[in-house]
């Protein structure tokens, strides 16, 4: 079911600075799996990206490319592989370093997807706690879009 109602997302922005949010761990899997994010190359303004992979990542809602429209806006980001274990162990240890906005936009989406909380969130019995960043990955890269 593709997301379509804006309204709810009206308030879940980077500009909003009175977002707060009870940052549990976040079940990469079932949400990459969903479509409910993307991790793409860095996203730049408006439509345009970092063709570079190691030169970090964005983090892009179901929400960010439904509002963007199909074939515009962050939809036209490539998908960044490079990423996704950085991403992996960012949502499982440390989903306090997601912005409130973004964690938000991707609790949404996935709700909006059909999700429920036991497939959004992560048990204590799941978290991957094994997880490395890639050597090559440049740190300090990464935006939330």
């Amino acid at each position: 079911m593709p997301i379509t109602d804006f309204e709810k997302y009206k308030s879940l922005t980077s500009d909003n600075k009175n977002l707060k949010a009870d940052l549990k761990p976040l079940n990469f899997d079932a949400l990459l799996k969903a479509g409910a994010f993307r991790v793409t190359h860095q996203g730049l303004d408006g439509d345009n990206y970092n063709p570079d992979p190691m030169a970090g990542f964005s983090l892009v809602s179901a929400y960010n490319d439904a509002v963007g429209g199909k074939g515009a806006g962050t939809s036209k980001w490539k998908d960044n592989p490079h990423a996704l274990t950085v991403v992996k162990q960012l949502f499982s240890e440390r989903p306090s370093d997601i912005g409130a906005h973004k964690y938000m936009q991707i609790v949404q989406s996935a709700k909006d997807l059909g999700l429920t909380d036991d497939d959004i969130y992560l048990l204590n019995n799941q978290k991957n706690s094994g997880v490395k960043m890639p050597e090559e990955y440049s740190s300090g890269g990464w935006t939330l879009i």
